[in-house]
């Protein structure tokens, strides 16, 4: 079967058809790319959710762009898995070379979606240091009343060293 193909069944209604497609491009890995970067793009949101997410452990500098367009996506969960991929760099056979921070934090600190910025705000307390993660997560450890978004930021800031409040 070719990839242009499972990207498409990405999309079924059928969660067996859906998961024997994300299991037969992660086997297909990097020949699988071009027809998963078209993923990104399908009008499916579920397809570009899954192509976007499949991209965590497949992304190579040729996914960047796309990485970076599904941060504006309509849809939260595509948005959330674009975070996600772009973060978590210890799944990758190399790191992207995108300043991942700079694109995380608008989201932690903006998105419409408490779930994005949930992510968000995880993945950058998986980010190395970096003043802007601190002044981001210091930001929200004060101005925020959501208990999942803060508990995300007190470990993520803890990650970065010791919070400036000890009330937080």
């Amino acid at each position: 079967m070719d990839a242009p193909k499972l990207v498409n069944d990405l999309g079924s209604a059928d969660w067996p058809t859906r998961a024997e497609a994300r299991q037969r491009l992660e086997e297909l890995g990097d020949s699988a790319i071009p027809a998963i970067l078209d993923g990104c793009r399908h009008e499916i949101a579920q397809v570009r959710a899954d192509s976007v997410s499949l991209l965590d452990h497949l992304a190579d500098e040729r996914c960047l762009d796309a990485l970076q367009a599904a941060l504006s996506d309509p849809s939260p969960r595509v948005r959330r898995h674009a975070i996600h991929s772009l973060g978590c760099q210890r799944c990758k056979r190399l790191p992207l070379g995108r300043d991942v921070v700079g694109l995380i934090v608008p989201l932690a600190l903006h998105d419409p979606s408490i779930k994005v910025r949930r992510v968000a705000v995880h993945q950058l307390g998986l980010q190395p240091p970096d003043p802007r993660v601190t002044a981001a997560l210091d930001q929200i450890l004060g101005s925020e009343h959501d208990p999942g978004l803060l508990s995300r930021a007190r470990h993520a800031r803890s990650l970065h060293g010791m919070a400036k409040c000890s009330s937080w």
